[in-house]
């Protein structure tokens, strides 16, 4: 099986709850909306890019709970490879409530930890790994500097998802071929210079391609000397759960279409913000021709994007 990009990650289930705000103690508030979808970084990632197009497969563990299994549900239903997702045998998923305050247009959490163990060196499957075109992390534990290892191998590029600033992704730079960070990776780290030198101080470390992501703010990325700023989109903001996520997934898939950076940053930019339309980080992605029009014209078009939300607010 030749697959465009494999992620290396841990699945969840996250329900949504979209509510006016947080509810004082001893009162209740109106729910607006609800939606089951699976989670994680890497994994919304995956599902992006094959929404987008691009063939894609999930390497991870989850357990073997009735939320593991909607998990797996989740990724079959966006057409991404699972033959290589191992369910934990009588252990749990992570389970995340996200309340979405309409309000005050902020997030908060309430998560259930997972008993299932991680990823194991010796359950990597070098000829899987080897298979892809592009290889997705996020953190650098044991088994994941190893798959990385076998893409180095193979001539496979490495993205990672830097979400928080981690010594272990700092000190594996060369590892990497694009760098995606986020404000809190950046806010983390030892020292902080402007976001053009410090996207030059990374790419020195390895990475040839090296992209923030700015919330409201846009982003910034920078690629063999060139520097590029662009502003975030102005849509009619619902949820912003997962948006980075797809940010990270549309990128892939704009890499698989060669396209240069400035491009490939305005895509996943457009990507991000539809997802930002619609409660939760699975509901709100877009197929590339939707993308496309939304960069050229402004406008969506929710024919299908409809179709996902509704089968989301069916999961359960």
């Amino acid at each position: 099986m030749q697959l465009d990009v494999i992620g290396i990650g841990y699945p969840l289930m996250d329900c949504m709850l979209s509510i006016p705000r947080l509810p004082v103690s001893n009162r209740s508030v109106e729910l607006f909306d609800q939606s089951w979808q699976g989670g994680g970084m890497v994994s919304t990632a995956v599902v992006t890019a094959s929404v987008l197009g691009a063939s894609a497969g999930i390497y991870g563990v989850a357990g073997d709970d009735l939320l593991g299994q909607l998990c797996k549900q989740d990724f079959e239903y966006n057409g991404v490879d699972t033959s290589h997702l191992i369910l934990d045998k009588g252990k749990t998923t992570m389970l995340s409530f996200v309340l979405s305050e309409k309000e005050v247009k902020a997030r908060s959490f309430i998560a259930r930890s997972c008993t299932h163990r991680e990823l194991t060196v010796q359950e990597l499957d070098e000829s899987y790994i080897s298979s892809a075109r592009y290889l997705l992390v996020t953190h650098m534990d044991e088994a994941t500097i190893a798959a990385c290892r076998i893409a180095k191998k193979h001539n496979i590029k490495v993205m990672v998802d830097a979400d928080t600033y981690e010594e272990h992704t700092a000190q594996n730079l060369d590892l990497i071929d694009i760098f995606i960070g986020s404000e809190e990776y950046y806010d983390g780290m030892p020292k902080q210079y402007p976001y053009p030198q410090t996207c030059k101080i990374i790419a020195d470390a390895g990475p040839e391609i090296v992209v923030f992501t700015l919330g409201g703010q846009g982003c910034a990325g920078y690629s063999y000397g060139k520097y590029i700023e662009l502003p975030a989109y102005n849509i009619d903001f619902v949820d912003s759960c997962g948006a980075g996520d797809a940010f990270h997934g549309a990128y892939l898939y704009s890499l698989l279409q060669g396209w240069d950076l400035e491009y490939s940053m305005q895509f996943s930019s457009a990507t991000a913000a539809i997802c930002c339309t619609r409660l939760g980080g699975r509901a709100g992605i877009a197929t590339a021709d939707v993308v496309k029009a939304f960069i050229e014209t402004g406008a969506i078009d929710y024919s299908k994007i409809d179709l996902r939300e509704e089968w989301y607010r069916n999961v359960l």
